[in-house]
């Protein structure tokens, strides 16, 4: 991770707000949602915003809510939103005014979420902008490009199939059909990854 996207975080990172701060890496370890990342499955955090009572960690597979009721009270609800299933959409940055004491991000990600986050950390938070709408245009990429093998495979069985019934050698287009399921295996493993590492990296280092 980049030194100069974080060297700019405060160092008091205990206050007691409602406010979210960026917590840099080195902190990382004392926060309650690295309990909850499958570093078994490689999952790696990457950026994460804490407040007095919610954590909100950015992996290169989702994002980890843990979600407080009360800032008072020790009981959290721990929320997963993977980036297989949920896209991020609608990421908006508000910046601050002359007056204002917080930024604020807002995202749609299986639900709605709108972060206040302190204003000195808005460059980091800028970062995370950046992430979160190139997440969401590589997935919608992605999803055009998979419309397309699919249209491309129906297309291919369909032929194999009329040829097959005519009685020309089934057991040849047969073949060909199960050669044409493997590459749209191969596609749909391309084209609908768990992990976005890529866009993490390319801010944050």
């Amino acid at each position: 991770m980049s030194r100069n996207i974080f060297s700019r975080v405060t160092s008091d990172l205990t206050g007691m707000s409602d406010k979210c701060k960026v917590i840099p890496p080195s902190e990382f370890a004392n926060t309650q949602a690295q309990a909850y990342i499958f570093t078994e499955m490689n999952e790696k955090l990457y950026f994460l915003l804490k407040s007095a009572k919610d954590e909100y960690a950015f992996t290169n597979i989702g994002m980890i809510h843990v979600d407080g009721e009360k800032a008072i009270s020790s009981k959290r609800q721990i929320l997963r939103y993977n980036y297989f299933e949920h896209t991020p959409t609608n990421v908006i940055l508000e910046t601050a005014g002359t007056a204002d004491l917080d930024v604020e991000i807002k995202f749609t990600m299986g639900q709605s979420f709108s972060i206040d986050v302190v204003k000195a950390h808005l460059e980091p938070l800028t970062a995370l902008y950046k992430i979160l709408t190139l997440i969401g245009m590589t997935k919608a990429e992605y999803a055009r490009h998979w419309a397309l093998v699919e249209r491309s495979f129906e297309h291919s069985r369909d032929a194999v199939g009329r040829l097959s019934s005519g009685g020309s050698a089934s057991a040849e287009y047969k073949a060909i059909l199960q050669h044409a399921q493997t590459e749209l295996l191969a596609a749909h493993e391309k084209y609908h990854p768990q992990e976005y590492d890529a866009a993490f990296e390319l801010y944050l280092s």
